[in-house]
């Protein structure tokens, strides 16, 4: 095996980085275009001791988003203290979800309690990713609920739902509120432990989650409705209220009058292009053999049919997965 400075057989050495003290060369790596020296130089960084500590927290600040995630992982292997303040930063300032959630998780490893009461309302975040992060670094430093909310939020962050449900109606209120989560398997969790509760006092969620641009939702929360206390006959109606996801149909229908094949392309249909670049090459020989406006005359009532085929084909489409 052939050794150079830094490097074994052309890879980076880590541990010959780590025994040599050279720091800055290891932070470095953690940009490393190889997943796995990225990790093996956060594992060296973390047994360095609190003498790298300085270095990494100037890491924290760096705009490459491997080293600050290599950075807080080493953070929270040396566990020293002086790092608990600009870990909080981190969570407060910087704008990667990835980032702050391995900030959040570093607090849990370096297991201060000051860092509690930036944890606890993380527990209520709209983000599942900081709630479940929040969750496993209170637990590492000995949180426990003081408070009922405090206890359905730490549940709900820990997706245990089936704890959630033994709470019973208790835990509808703080449902509620979580179920603005734009993740929608949070969202279907949340109903479904509602229609597995059947507390009545869920009716104006259930209402709520039937209008759910998630098609899955919609049906979690069709599945659960009785138990919440919603008439059968009234569901299609709910349903029906909701926001159309689909594509606007009467955009594709003027696309594919203006421009015949984008509005098929708008729609998601692969050809539509092909079919556009068709258009465009045939009304330019027209418009070279018979004057610039004539072609349009003739192709304007083929359009017109093609636009309303393709106002009928969107509208089913918004409609798909019910």
């Amino acid at each position: 095996m052939t050794r150079l400075h830094g490097f074994v057989s052309g890879v980076p050495d880590t541990v010959h980085l780590k025994e040599a003290g050279d720091i800055p060369s290891l932070i470095r790596h953690l940009n490393h275009a190889d997943p796995s020296v990225r990790w093996h130089a956060a594992d060296a960084l973390g047994t360095c001791g609190g003498t790298a500590v300085p270095l990494l927290l100037e890491a924290l600040h760096s705009r490459l988003v491997p080293v600050r995630l290599g950075a807080l992982e080493a953070l929270g292997a040396i566990r020293d203290l002086r790092a608990v303040s600009p870990v909080i930063d981190i969570i407060n300032h910087d704008t990667l979800l990835e980032v702050q959630w391995a900030a959040v998780l570093a607090l849990g490893e370096i297991g201060s309690p000051d860092a509690i009461p930036l944890l606890v309302p993380l527990l209520r975040d709209t983000n599942r990713y900081l709630r479940y992060g929040a969750a496993i670094a209170l637990g590492r430093l000995g949180w426990q609920p003081q408070n009922e909310a405090d206890t359905v939020y730490l549940l709900i962050a820990r997706q245990d739902w089936e704890s959630v449900r033994h709470l019973g109606a208790a835990a509808t209120p703080y449902l509620s509120i979580i179920f603005r989560d734009n993740d929608p398997a949070t969202r279907e969790g949340i109903v479904t432990v509602l229609g597995q509760m059947g507390d009545l006092q869920a009716q104006a969620l259930c209402q709520t989650a039937l209008k759910d641009k998630s098609p899955y939702v919609r049906w979690k929360a069709v599945l659960a409705s009785m138990n919440c206390g919603l008439a059968s006959y009234d569901l299609p109606l709910m349903v029906a209220a909701r926001e159309r996801t689909g594509p606007d149909p009467a955009a594709a229908a003027l696309l594919n009058f203006f421009f015949l094949g984008i509005g098929y392309n708008y729609i998601g249909k692969w050809w539509g292009f092909p079919v556009f670049m068709t258009y465009m090459s045939i009304l330019v020989i027209a418009q070279l053999a018979m004057g610039p406006f004539l072609p349009y005359l003739i192709a304007y009532p083929i359009t017109a049919i093609l636009g309303i085929h393709t106002y009928y084909l969107a509208e089913r489409m918004s409609d798909a997965g019910m």
